[in-house]
């Protein structure tokens, strides 16, 4: 392992402590799911995160950055997402707030959308895309192999998913202390305008950009 490794590493862990859409999405289902939703929402960013490792290898990430109607289309779904989960947020009535979820609803249903939510805010963030093809290549090393490639974006999606699993552990065993409906009304709220401002954002930069 070189310096350049280990600077990698230490620069991953304070880009991943750094809360985005996916950190929102883990508390959100903390409170709605406890422990096993956040848990299961942070397995689906993972499982992204892994796509985009494959992508990265195989140098399809290159070329979605390089075809520019491609990568702002990803931005606008990402966005497009985001703002839906955010109004959805802000409008719901409490669904599932005073219990982790409404028992008639099956576990195996409960469960998929919690790892759908996951996979699909980080598959569709383009910043996530921007991090394989702009802020890992300068840490490669000269003449980069596949397999140094995959040594870089396997470190990132390992140390992404540990801090995924970090904030999931912290949101449900602070779920415990928040007590009363209205408060935990109040924090799904909160979640919903971040999930909104994240995706406002992504489209702003989309239209600048055009």
């Amino acid at each position: 392992m070189t310096v350049a490794y280990f600077s990698f590493v230490a620069f991953v862990v304070v880009l991943t402590v750094i809360p985005g859409p996916a950190v929102v999405l883990i508390m959100k289902n903390a409170v709605i799911r406890g422990r096993r939703g956040a848990l299961i929402t942070a397995a689906g960013v993972f499982t992204s995160d892994l796509v985009w490792v494959t992508a990265s290898i195989a140098g399809l990430t290159a070329l979605l950055v390089t075809y520019r109607p491609a990568f702002e289309a990803l931005r606008f779904i990402g966005a497009a997402y985001l703002i839906y989960l955010g109004i959805r947020l802000l409008l719901s009535r409490g669904h599932g707030i005073g219990a982790a979820e409404p028992a008639s609803q099956p576990v195996r249903g409960r469960t998929g959308r919690a790892y759908a939510e996951g996979v699909l805010s980080e598959l569709s963030n383009p910043k996530t895309l921007i991090i394989f093809t702009t802020v890992i290549p300068p840490f490669l090393p000269t003449n980069a192999t596949p397999a140094d490639v995959a040594l870089y974006g396997l470190t990132f999606a390992i140390v992404a998913f540990g801090t995924s699993i970090a904030y999931a552990l912290v949101f449900s065993a602070s779920r415990r202390l928040v007590k009363g409906p209205r408060f935990k009304n109040l924090l799904l709220r909160g979640s919903g305008g971040v999930l909104t401002a994240f995706g406002v954002g992504l489209a702003i930069e989309g239209i600048r950009e055009l």
